[in-house]
């Protein structure tokens, strides 16, 4: 995974959700669902949750005619396959702002994701709440900066934590329940208004300062 350094925490949306966030109820939705169900085409991956990439040049592809197997050509992009306990997982996904792109601040595509910025004052806080109210419930959970690989060169293992550099401008944090509930989860935090500040998108980059 990547090493570089997360200075702060963000999330983007619409005002209700935003609100929602403030109030500790993080939803967190199935990655089958940014899969083939999500609407928003920032959101929406159709290679979300797959478990490995193999390259055409590193493999081979073949398939049963007339009892032979012959390896079938042309093959461009990543075979891949899934695991099905990979898209049952539950994930909530947030903004990293990194050190090594912090100067040029938040790439305006994420403006798609709503109108609304949460900003945390402490991440550390948020999570150790995060890691508490997941140990009440049972569940597993786990978190980590997603790594952007190049879909025409990677080949290894993908999973939770691992996206096509395409969407590197997302350039997420994820806090991932496993191996899920296989629908959408509602995660009861408590109160986050001592940690979040929130504000309009439109000035987000306005009023990040980077030293």
């Amino acid at each position: 995974m990547q090493t570089d350094r997360v200075l702060g925490l963000f999330k983007f949306g619409q005002r209700q959700h935003v609100d929602q966030l403030v109030r500790g109820r993080l939803y967190m939705n199935t990655l089958a669902h940014f899969v083939s169900v999500e609407t928003n085409f920032a959101r929406r991956d159709p290679r979300e949750g797959q478990s490995f990439w193999m390259q055409p040049d590193k493999v081979t592809l073949s398939i049963e005619v007339g009892g032979e197997f012959k390896p079938i050509p042309g093959i461009i992009g990543p075979i891949a396959y899934s695991h099905e306990n990979e898209l049952s997982a539950n994930v909530f996904c947030l903004y990293a702002l990194r050190a090594s792109v912090a100067k040029r601040r938040i790439d305006p595509h994420n403006s798609e994701f709503g109108d609304t910025f949460a900003v945390f004052r402490d991440g550390d806080e948020f999570l150790r709440r995060v890691r508490d109210a997941s140990k009440r419930t049972g569940l597993e959970v786990q978190w980590n900066v997603v790594e952007y690989v190049d879909e025409a060169t990677y080949h290894g293992p993908m999973g939770i934590f691992r996206k096509s550099s395409e969407f590197s401008y997302q350039s997420e944090f994820r806090i991932a329940v496993r191996p899920g509930t296989g629908s959408p989860y509602l995660l009861e935090v408590g109160d986050l208004s001592d940690l979040v500040l929130t504000g309009p998108m439109t000035e987000l980059n306005e009023r990040l300062k980077v030293d």
